[in-house]
């Protein structure tokens, strides 16, 4: 599995995503079902833990002074943050 990291911005990287930035849920399940294995006697990779490490990331990165990589979504009705939903900076 590449690094979490690098895979949130290769996600992120898309031209809609970009703009207009894509829920947790969503990012996880992309990162799920890239690195998920066919025909393997490996452990199967659980999507919870996956998503809480994701989000863990995101907040992380979001809430440093300098340096950020991500940014969250405002939404343009209430000039508030939407709930969970992210995009490149």
């Amino acid at each position: 599995m590449k690094n979490l990291s690098e895979s949130i911005i290769q996600i992120l990287s898309n031209k809609k995503a970009k703009k207009e930035g894509l829920h947790v849920k969503h990012i996880a399940r992309h990162i799920y079902n890239n690195n998920r294995l066919l025909f393997t006697d490996e452990p199967e990779l659980d999507y919870e833990k996956l998503k809480d490490r994701v989000n863990r990331i995101l907040l992380y990165d979001v809430n440093k002074k300098r340096n950020n990589r991500f940014a969250r979504v405002i939404n343009p009705k209430t000039n508030k943050y939407r709930k969970g939903r992210y995009k490149i900076r």
